[in-house]
């Protein structure tokens, strides 16, 4: 009798084992016919577990091969270059005929460019665009326009938990744009196919419209460089200036951030306010309300690399301040989704709580771009 019964539970074991591969093996399938690659490669990874990895490896190349496709084609549409981004939908396509989104971006395409050869009349006036007063770039970039002005930039003595080099001074600074968010994983990733380079882990966080993370202040300056139309990282003073948004109040939010607000560590509010949301990884671009200038995410998600090497402020007014011209830390600015509320204050300066050589890449850091106007 106890020897049947081992042998039905092993059969069940096995019953068992055998539904779950079938599960993940069709779920994967199912996932990669709609076009959804990540969830695709999750499930045939799994299903390597139960045997036919060969097969499984062969299946997650694929699915890897439409996403180092797809942001390229989808920027390509985005800058309306109609005829090379249907060569990568139909490229996506070769890979999986199932595709719907990338069918459905073939026939945009194409209906596109036959109303381009139909429109043979040119038109005789024309209305202003950004594409008229932005930087021309080798992919799109949403830009703010930041006015000139002069600010206190730093912190006033009353200001809770602050630290005692965000001494106040006057910075007096020129129009620049700065870009709406930070820099994302669709637009790092086809700098990345453009030039060869390894593409940046995600965390296993998402990719997409998420933040680029995991690159260092060399990665981040080689991508503006890369990028033309004179990008490149934001001084510390403008990024402070466009952060404020002409508030005065230790976050543009006023004076208290909460997790409604912003993606930050919950457990450890400003002020000792009200505990809020521990997301434990970064969340897609514009979750959140933009402060008063429009720009989004200034507040956590991801600390932002600055220009600048870290310095001491000086204690008069300045004129467009760079900071000096050698040191040892970059600056990072904004606090980020595994750090407190103090950390995203907008006088906040990365270097009173953690330090970061410029080479290293850690999960926390991002960056936004500006140009000079």
């Amino acid at each position: 009798m106890k020897r049947t019964t081992l042998i039905f539970i092993g059969i069940c074991i096995l019953t068992l084992n055998i539904c779950q591969a079938q599960d993940y093996l069709q779920q994967g399938n199912d996932c990669f016919d709609r076009g959804d690659y990540d969830c695709a490669k999750t499930n045939y990874a799994a299903q390597k577990t139960y045997g036919s990895a060969s097969e499984m490896d062969k299946k997650i190349e694929q699915c890897n091969n439409c996403l180092s496709v797809l942001p390229i084609a989808n920027f390509l549409f985005s800058d309306k270059d109609y005829s090379r981004a249907k060569e990568q939908y139909e490229k996506l396509l070769a890979i999986n005929p199932k595709d719907p989104y990338a069918r459905k971006q073939v026939d945009l395409c194409q209906k596109q460019l036959n109303a381009n050869v139909a429109s043979t009349t040119p038109s005789t006036t024309s209305s202003p665009s950004s594409a008229a007063t932005s930087p021309k770039t080798k992919i799109p970039i949403e830009w703010v326009d930041i006015p000139a002005g002069t600010f206190t930039m730093g912190s006033p003595a009353s200001e809770a938990e602050r630290r005692d080099n965000e001494t106040q001074h006057q910075v007096t600074l020129n129009e620049f744009k700065m870009s709406k968010y930070a820099i994302t994983f669709d637009q790092y990733d086809a700098f990345c196919e453009a030039t060869g380079r390894n593409k940046p882990s995600d965390s296993g966080w998402g990719r997409g419209k998420h933040p680029v993370i995991n690159v260092s202040w060399d990665d981040a300056t080689a991508f503006a460089q890369w990028l033309g139309g004179g990008c490149r990282l934001p001084t510390e003073a403008e990024w402070e200036y466009a952060c404020r948004a002409g508030t005065t109040t230790p976050f543009h939010t006023g004076n208290n951030l909460t997790t409604s607000q912003a993606n930050y560590h919950g457990d450890y509010p400003y002020k000792n306010n009200t505990k809020g949301e521990y997301r434990g990884k970064t969340l897609p671009v514009g979750s959140f309300s933009s402060n008063a200038w429009g720009l989004h995410d200034m507040h956590g998600n991801v600390w932002e690399w600055c220009q600048d090497w870290y310095y001491d402020y000086p204690t008069g007014a300045v004129n467009n301040p760079k900071g000096p011209s050698s040191g040892t830390f970059r600056v990072l600015r904004g606090g980020g989704w595994d750090f407190g509320g103090r950390h995203c204050r907008s006088a906040a300066r990365s270097c009173n709580y953690f330090v970061v050589a410029p080479g290293r890449r850690p999960d926390s850091i991002g960056f936004r771009l500006v140009v000079s106007k």
